[in-house]
């Protein structure tokens, strides 16, 4: 798989190259109907013991990058990073850890 940066060259970075537009995110990714539990490793101020969440998986159509798994928590995207598994304590499960890639601006109008 490519890189994450060379993912985001596919796109006009806005807001000191950290945004793109929802029009942009519309056409570059879409909703499949797979899950995913996954953690942020305490990256979001709340998962230092690998505390869990729940996603719905995007995907990309650019190609080089149709099996990278995303997922969208608010405004923001972030992908899953296969190779990053992380113990929740309280279950004593392994669950995959996530990465900002990039925020999701408003649609305008």
């Amino acid at each position: 798989m490519k890189s994450i940066m060379e993912l985001l060259s596919n796109f006009t970075l806005l807001e000191y190259n950290t945004a793109i537009t929802r029009e942009a995110f519309e056409a570059a990714f879409y909703k499949t109907k797979e899950k995913i539990t996954f953690t942020f490793d305490g990256w979001d101020g709340k998962s230092y013991n690998g505390e869990t969440r729940t996603a719905t998986v995007y995907r990309t159509n650019i190609p080089g990058f149709e099996d990278l798994r995303l997922i969208k928590v608010g405004a923001h995207l972030h992908y899953i990073m296969e190779d990053w598994d992380i113990l929740e304590e309280a279950t004593g499960k392994y669950h995959n850890c996530a990465s900002w890639v990039v925020e999701v601006l408003p649609r305008t109008k």
